[in-house]
């Protein structure tokens, strides 16, 4: 078999499954049978917002476990073998460039995108990471993400006991929220304006669920910290409405971490003055290649039997698509 079905950002707004040829196995690359790949609000921002510089005629997808079928030239020392459970990194990087010899593969020069939405992913090795042989491939799908809430834990640094607070409980956030919980966050409180996303933040966890359409976020915030305001703040809906009260929301000397990726073209207007008579700080977050192994051994304490709300056949890609802009469930995988 020459040729696969792989998802292409066709046209702005415009997704298409398409019948390519397979990649050719060069040396140093591995061939993947695609198990699952998981639906981010990347990928569909790709399209509507043209994030990442996404442009039309790319294959999408960068979320993905599946199992090894090809080897090629030259792997044979890495540990590898035929039928190996793997997660794939979004990207393959060259390992010689400035920015990795620096330490920050993520922003490899030469970095080379890996196309989840397909029946197989052939890629460098460097983007792919053993998981346990027993691994529930369903679950593991989920390492890239929580690789991201990973870096997101370790440059906001969570302190046991300190209040958090996380807004926007799709995907992404219901697994921050997970992570927020494993750290010793306290009085960790969910915000989302869909009922089902606030109630499965309970259900995992969080103490508290705001609704923004209908709760003053500030007021709620100082009742529920005695009046201090959160120590840490996660905006991750990537909704402009929601990114300047969390400004608000946050306690003296405490840290607002935007996780999330806004519109390319969203400026935020932002009081310097009141950001400075806080002491409180900004963070964003990217991604590291080196949290992989870290995510691998995290994801037993994921809890993905809530997070992943839905599974779709690769062949309904565009169907979970436009499932996916309903806001109805945190997590969308695809069969592949």
């Amino acid at each position: 078999m020459n040729k696969m079905k792989s998802v292409y950002f066709a046209e702005k707004d415009r997704i298409e499954l398409r019948d390519v040829e397979i990649p050719p196995v060069l040396p140093g690359m591995v061939k993947i049978k695609t198990a699952y790949a998981a639906l981010c609000a990347t990928d569909v921002h790709m399209v509507t917002m043209g994030v990442l510089g996404a442009q039309p005629g790319i294959p999408l997808g960068h979320e993905a476990s599946g199992v090894i079928v090809e080897l090629g030239q030259g792997t044979e020392g890495y540990g590898f073998h035929l039928g190996d459970k793997v997660a794939v990194a979004p990207i393959a990087v060259c390992g010689k460039c400035p920015m990795c010899k620096k330490g920050l593969p993520q922003y490899c020069l030469h970095a080379q995108p890996v196309a989840a939405f397909s029946e197989y992913i052939v890629t460098d090795i460097s983007a792919v990471y053993k998981i346990p042989a027993d691994a529930d491939l369903k679950k593991y799908s989920l390492v890239e993400p929580a690789v991201c809430t990973i870096r997101a834990m370790d440059l906001a640094g969570i302190k046991h006991g300190q209040t958090v607070a996380v807004s926007g409980i799709g995907g992404i956030g219901s697994i921050l929220l997970n992570m927020v919980l494993l750290a010793g966050g306290a009085k960790v409180t969910a915000i989302d304006p869909v009922r089902e996303k606030r109630e499965l933040a309970l259900s995992m966890g969080a103490e508290y669920a705001l609704d923004p359409l209908s709760d003053d976020l500030e007021a709620r915030s100082g009742e529920i910290t005695g009046g201090c305001g959160f120590d840490h703040v996660f905006e991750v809906s990537g909704s402009p409405k929601a990114a300047d009260v969390c400004l608000d929301m946050v306690a003296h000397c405490g840290k607002v971490t935007y996780f999330a990726v806004f519109p390319p073209e969203y400026e935020m207007p932002l009081n310097l003055y009141k950001l400075y008579m806080k002491e409180a700080s900004i963070q964003t977050v990217f991604t590291s290649h080196y949290l992989f192994p870290r995510a691998v051994n995290l994801m037993p304490r994921v809890q993905t039997d809530k997070i992943i709300g839905k599974i779709l056949p690769l062949s309904q890609a565009l169907e979970a698509f436009e499932l996916f802009k309903e806001s109805k469930y945190p997590k969308i995988l695809l069969e592949c």
